[in-house]
């Protein structure tokens, strides 16, 4: 049975148009003109726009412990975290899973694992967005290489980015910067710090480069992280990768876009009109057409929000806006059947009342309603 929605603001090839959008099943059948069908659900104003695609995101960590100490079993938190999102509107969501041993920071190599198959399984059997996978790498634990090769070896990967936290580079421009970092925020004493940055400065380039040897055996997208300077992205350029995650500044992110490598940045950035730890404001790089797409980072309900503030803040058209947390990083991720609102694509479609504080109101997976805070309303 056809399910048709109409509405005078229907996303479509970067323009909000008036249309009648036909799902049958999983797919969009096709989109008709305006007031066509005899029979539809008619939305009015509210706009319809693709489902919300985000290709970094460790909102999955604070899920598990929302206060420090207070933990809850990760089956619970993924399960709870994928209704969330379905009211955030993202239909496609990449958890980016750190691969270190940090005990401060609740990250180590079996608990990323376990993470990973969690979202794996659950995924084939009961959440309702699609649940993907984005391992992070830094480049100093080369003891988890073998298990980053283990779940790629199995299918459980989408993604993988190369981190690297070491002083004097990337986020840490200095050591004063990284000890003053490590001693605040995990309140770690000078021997403690120190065992940590003779850890950080401590790669292993063979282990390193069979990971990445093995990522592209598997077609996997590679991306970089906090990219500080133009010879470190000619380097991560040369072992193919095609993502720079968060830029540190303007002439990074000029070339990287130069050299066609994509750049992505924080939705939060963006909403809260600068960066958590002092880099470079995004908006600044929207302003500049040097950000091509949004992440969550780690707050996903910025994503919808942070469309509209890129409107507010950098006259940024809003059609031109959504398509940076919906196509375009569906294009990076290779995920052809969906991110557009077109005959054949994926039914992940949100509806968006913006008469306020812009909210979505519906989201449909593969045509299925997942989330609905619209009273009275049935589809």
């Amino acid at each position: 049975m056809e399910t048709i929605l109409r509405s005078k603001n229907v996303l479509i090839n970067e323009k909000f148009v008036c249309a009648d959008v036909v799902l049958f099943k999983e797919q969009i059948k096709r989109v008709d003109e305006y007031g066509t069908n005899k029979v539809a659900v008619d939305l009015g104003d509210l706009k319809i726009v693709p489902g919300i695609v985000d290709l970094h995101s460790d909102a999955i960590e604070k899920e598990i412990e929302p206060r420090h100490g207070a933990t809850f079993p990760v089956a619970l938190a993924v399960a709870e975290l994928d209704k969330k999102l379905s009211m955030a509107g993202i239909t496609t969501m990449f958890h980016a899973i750190g691969f270190e041993e940090n005990p401060k920071k609740k990250r180590s190599i079996d608990l990323a694992k376990h993470q990973i198959e969690e979202i794996y399984n659950a995924n084939k059997k009961h959440l309702g967005v699609d649940n993907f996978i984005h391992a992070r790498f830094e480049l100093s634990a080369s003891e988890a290489v073998e298990s980053i090769k283990e779940v790629i070896g199995k299918g459980m990967v989408n993604l993988v980015s190369l981190m690297d936290h070491s002083p004097g580079q990337g986020q840490f421009k200095s050591l004063e910067s990284f000890q003053t970092y490590y001693g605040n925020y995990y309140g770690l004493n000078e021997d403690e710090i120190q065992n940590v940055v003779d850890k950080k400065m401590n790669k292993d380039e063979t282990k390193i480069n069979d990971l990445i040897s093995y990522a592209k055996e598997h077609n996997l997208t590679l991306l970089s992280h906090d990219d500080d300077c133009i010879e470190k992205l000619d380097g991560l350029l040369d072992l193919g990768v095609k993502i720079s995650e968060f830029p540190l500044d303007l002439e990074v992110a000029k070339y990287a876009v130069n050299k066609g490598i994509a750049t992505g940045m924080g939705a939060p950035n963006i909403v809260r009109g600068g960066s958590q730890s002092g880099n470079i404001a995004a908006i600044e790089l929207v302003r500049e057409n040097v950000c091509k797409y949004l992440c969550s980072d780690y707050h996903p309900t910025s994503m919808l929000q942070a469309v509209y503030r890129m409107k507010e803040d950098a006259n940024l058209d809003l059609a031109r806006g959504f398509s940076m947390v919906t196509s375009t990083p569906a294009k990076y991720a290779n995920l052809e059947d969906r991110g557009v609102i077109e005959k054949g694509k994926r039914a992940d479609i949100i509806v968006i009342d913006d008469s306020h504080i812009p909210k979505v109101v519906l989201t449909l997976k593969d045509g299925e309603s997942i989330y609905n805070g619209i009273r009275g309303f049935k589809l």
